[in-house]
């Protein structure tokens, strides 16, 4: 910016018009201008100056997140600014899937699926896991004891509760207690305390729904340890060592008659994992597009139907576009349904994937277009947790007795995290009568340890964190089983 008042010449060949017989005859010329700052108003500058929704987004991720990682935060910070990492997922409906497979082992990639089996393996052997539930057979509740409810007390100030009108309206007065003097009127002005700018407010909801912190309310929330399940091994997936950033080539159509494999970050995958998809296992994807996590199940090659649901059109073109290059097309197993996923209530489905909407922490800090930070979209940032548990309840419910249910986001934000599990929690066991327990998903870790790195102070899920070593990530996964 150049000072105020400073005038800077600037020569320029125009060309000036002369009038001769009727005709004009065009000439070069010189002449010089001078460029002149003009005064300014403060806010104008202001508003000129105005930060992007990149830096906002940053800024808020320097408040709210960085107490919490703490020490780690300067490594998770570089990483989400940094070109994250991807996997490929081998495509089982490839007609030449040996072929394909062969190819992106001549990369340099290796079956981390294949390691992550060795690994799980291993941990058997060094734990000594013991089976939970040796019994499939015994009730879904005969090994936890739930203490029963509060009963809801009748309200005792019902008007047509006839013991509230045997005292005198003189005796009812008298039980008053004056909270400001019995010299008070009501046309007395009694000034606030503390007046609330519209700005204050919003910066303490802000804080509200950016943080975590354990419930006060008594609600028993049980975390319990469950057998270490098989891994899909028909899930096969392909990652470059830890430390190597290599990208992997645009899948085309070079071996067989569909795309041989999908680019996705390999956390994505984690949420399937956590499933446990059985054969004849009825599934509802509750928040389906774009579609990787629906096309990670399908390569289980263990669902019987799968339920691919999302509130966006256009979001569920995505989702059928991967159907027809990897699938061939929506296979007979697979219905797609647009609904808000707030309206699946009915107990039908055996695993139920729901994976949020969230605060998307790498696309809020490298793309300006459609950004969560943007002022026009606060009031929908805000809301993140409450849309969030509203639709975990409606997953839960969705569930069978007996079946589980996987939360997963993509987000650091604890308040997105556990804080959506606590409130869900509490809410069905104030307002419904499911009962439900969070599944120990602590094997994950070493499983997975050469692929992933894990933060270790979550309270009731996992969460896989960003490092430049490994680029992946974050997403955050929760197991619910659901018990009545």
């Amino acid at each position: 910016m150049f000072p105020l008042k400073m005038r800077i010449p600037v020569s320029e060949t125009i060309s000036t018009s002369i009038k001769c017989s009727s005709s004009y005859i065009l000439r070069p010329c010189q002449q010089t201008y001078y460029i002149q700052r003009r005064g300014y108003k403060k806010k104008w500058a202001k508003n000129e100056g105005s930060k992007p929704y990149t830096v906002h987004a940053l800024n808020h991720m320097e408040t709210f997140y960085k107490p919490v990682f703490k020490n780690l935060w300067p490594s998770i910070r570089i990483s989400l600014l940094t070109t994250s990492k991807y996997c490929a997922l081998l495509n089982n409906y490839n007609s030449e899937s040996d072929k394909v497979e062969n190819y992106l082992k001549d990369f340099g990639a290796y079956n981390a699926m294949e390691e992550a089996a060795s690994a799980r393996k291993k941990y058997l052997e060094k734990e000594n896991k013991q089976i939970l539930i040796e019994n499939s057979s015994l009730p879904l509740d005969s090994f936890l004891d739930f203490p029963k409810r509060p009963q809801k007390k009748e309200d005792e100030n019902d008007e047509y509760n006839n013991e509230s009108f045997d005292e005198t309206e003189e005796e009812a007065v008298d039980k008053i207690e004056p909270v400001v003097g019995k010299n008070t009127s009501l046309h007395d002005f009694i000034p606030t305390k503390k007046v609330f700018s519209e700005k204050e407010l919003l910066q303490q909801q802000i804080v509200s729904t950016s943080t975590f912190s354990d419930s006060t309310v008594d609600v028993p929330i049980k975390v319990i340890q469950e057998q270490v399940p098989e891994l899909p091994n028909s899930m096969k997936f392909f990652v470059y060592p830890k430390g190597d950033v290599s990208n992997f080539p645009n899948p085309k159509m070079k071996h067989g008659d569909l795309l041989g494999y999908y680019l996705l970050d390999a956390t994505s995958l984690l949420p399937v994992v956590a499933l446990d998809i059985q054969e004849r296992d009825s599934v509802l994807d509750l928040c389906a597009a774009p579609g990787g996590k629906t096309l990670a199940m399908l390569q289980t090659l263990q669902t019987e139907n799968i339920t691919c649901n999302d509130e966006s059109w256009t979001r569920l073109g995505r989702l059928r576009d991967i159907a027809k290059w990897y699938l061939g097309g929506v296979p007979s197993s697979m219905s797609v349904s647009r609904n808000d996923g707030k309206q699946f209530v009915d107990p039908l489905y055996d695993k139920v994937l729901v994976d949020v909407p969230c605060n998307t922490d790498r696309h809020v800090l490298i793309s300006e277009d459609n950004n969560l930070f943007k002022p026009g979209r606060v009031d929908e940032r805000l809301n993140l947790p409450s849309r969030q548990r509203d639709l975990l309840i409606a997953g839960i419910q969705s569930c069978k007795p007996g079946g589980t249910i996987v939360y997963s986001t993509c987000t650091l934000s604890p308040a997105q995290n556990d804080g959506v599990i606590q409130a869900t929690m509490e809410h069905l066991w104030k307002e419904t009568e499911i009962d439900s327990v969070v599944i120990d998903l602590s094997y994950l870790r070493p499983i997975f340890a050469s692929i992933f790195s894990f933060f270790p102070e979550t309270k009731y899920g996992q969460l896989v964190i960003p490092s430049l070593s490994s680029n992946f990530g974050p997403m955050y996964i929760c197991k619910i089983k659901r018990i009545r």
